[in-house]
């Protein structure tokens, strides 16, 4: 099998926890070096991609050199790959794993970047679907206004769509008011993006009838919904936990050097 075949194997036991990692395999394999230990049963995993490479962590974190990803069954695994980390470098752990974090802080000076919460389905859970929400296969470019407050471009917006994605947004006298996305990020785990309302509209509901409407959408099409929130977006927090989800993962984005940090 393929090494990266047989990693991905290994992530998709897992496949909530270990998204970004599956989503930046699939999208960057060419660009990213992979390693994989395999030892007495247990197994560890290592995914080094230049920051260059991806335009978000290009922007987020300009002076990174390397994002790092990992996953291992055993912590008897973490030596062998923490020797593989390229020194001296400026490195940005994406860690879906707070032992991952404490292992690594014996060996970094950690700085904590960032942190996301993921947010999922109960089984069975069902949710309105709005019909005041008005679904688009194609890119709509009255949303491009909404889309760019949450800092996604048109380029973005077309790669989404060409995969298969949707766009569900409310309108007012034909002006849209709110707006999500629901794309696909890795084999059937759909994600709940891009959620915006503009300030006038705020307040009435709108972007819970537009997410709830996605969710039942992703899973009539028998898909796994991910909703994933930066842990200071209080209103998004409230927003997924006030409709049913229940947060499946927490993200941390930590830096083995210091720098100034943009909001997304």
């Amino acid at each position: 099998m393929n090494p990266i075949d047989t990693i991905q194997e290994k992530l998709r036991e897992n496949p909530l926890k270990n998204v970004s990692l599956l989503k930046m395999l699939s999208s960057f394999h060419s660009s990213m070096t992979t390693h994989l230990i395999e030892e007495d049963g247990n197994w560890g995993i290592l995914l080094l991609l230049p920051a260059a490479a991806y335009s978000y962590d290009h922007r987020t974190y300009p002076q990174a050199d390397y994002i790092v990803f990992m996953d291992y069954s055993s912590p008897k695994l973490f030596p062998a790959l923490l020797r593989l980390l390229p020194y001296p470098s400026h490195l940005v752990f994406k860690l879906q794993d707070e032992q991952y974090m404490l292992a690594l802080a014996n060996h970094f000076d950690l700085h904590k970047a960032r942190v996301f919460f993921s947010y999922t389905t109960t089984e069975a859970a069902q949710f309105l679907r709005d019909e005041q929400a008005v679904r688009s296969d194609v890119p709509d470019e009255r949303l491009i206004p909404l889309w760019a407050g949450n800092h996604y471009t048109w380029e973005e917006m077309g790669d989404y769509f060409r995969e298969g994605a949707f766009s569900l947004s409310i309108f007012e006298a034909g002006v849209p008011v709110s707006t999500c996305l629901a794309f696909k990020n890795e084999e059937q785990i759909w994600e709940i993006g891009a959620v915006y309302t503009i300030e006038s509209a705020r307040g009435k509901g709108y972007a819970r009838s537009v997410v709830s409407s996605a969710l039942q959408e992703v899973l009539e099409q028998g898909n796994l919904p991910r909703y994933h929130v930066l842990e200071t977006n209080l209103p998004s927090i409230r927003l997924a936990e006030s409709i049913g989800l229940v947060r499946c993962v927490t993200l941390g984005h930590w830096t083995n050097y210091k720098q100034s940090f943009t909001n997304r």
